[in-house]
């Protein structure tokens, strides 16, 4: 665990600075939406937030494995396919702990965690901001889903789902497309390449 931390601490910050400033673009975006009273606009406002996020965690987390495969190929380092997941796991603690404070204010009578989980709802809510314009969607009785606690546990899912994707495709240098492709050096590039 020491080495883990260790080695990708760093990305886990950074993973997390990309999701707050990415949050604040999508609270942006879902506020200007809101303002025009558009529901198909705030929706697709937010999927593009949402889209764009899972987008820059893929790109960082795809070279992070890319970077691990050289270390495995050259043995200075063993295989671990599912660092991306806990790096992403690392990353999202704070969401999970925001989480678990408001499933506690909902389920319990205690005043402490009524109180803290109040706060954690609207700290939750901007630093998930992507999801802002999702999250005001209606369900059933006319319930905006921000209003379920468990939603607040299920949203990091599909930033560590994306950063397992991307890790292991990263370690088997595999690609989606052309836009994620890796450019050595030119001294350090195939023949056939140049």
């Amino acid at each position: 665990m020491k080495a883990f931390l260790r080695d990708h601490s760093y990305d886990a910050v950074k993973m997390f600075l990309n999701q707050f400033a990415t949050a604040v673009f999508g609270f942006v975006l879902a506020l200007a939406a809101g303002k025009a009273q558009n529901a198909v606009l705030r929706n697709v406002t937010s999927g593009f937030a949402i889209a764009f996020y899972l987008f820059l965690l893929y790109t960082m987390t795809w070279e992070i494995g890319f970077r691990d495969k050289i270390a495995v190929d050259n043995g200075r380092k063993p295989s671990k396919p599912l660092t991306g997941l806990w790096i992403s796991l690392l990353a999202n603690s704070v969401n999970f702990l925001f989480g678990i404070f408001i499933m506690l204010a909902s389920l319990t009578n205690v005043s402490v965690f009524g109180k803290i989980g109040g706060v954690c709802a609207s700290a939750a809510l901007l630093l998930e901001g992507m999801y802002t314009g999702v999250l005001a969607n209606h369900v059933a009785a006319d319930t905006p889903l921000n209003s379920f606690w468990w939603i607040y546990l299920l949203l990091p899912i599909p930033a560590m789902v994306t950063c397992l994707v991307a890790y292991i495709l990263g370690t088997k240098d595999k690609k989606f497309t052309g836009l994620f492709k890796f450019r050595y050096p030119e001294s350090d590039r195939d023949p056939k390449e140049k």
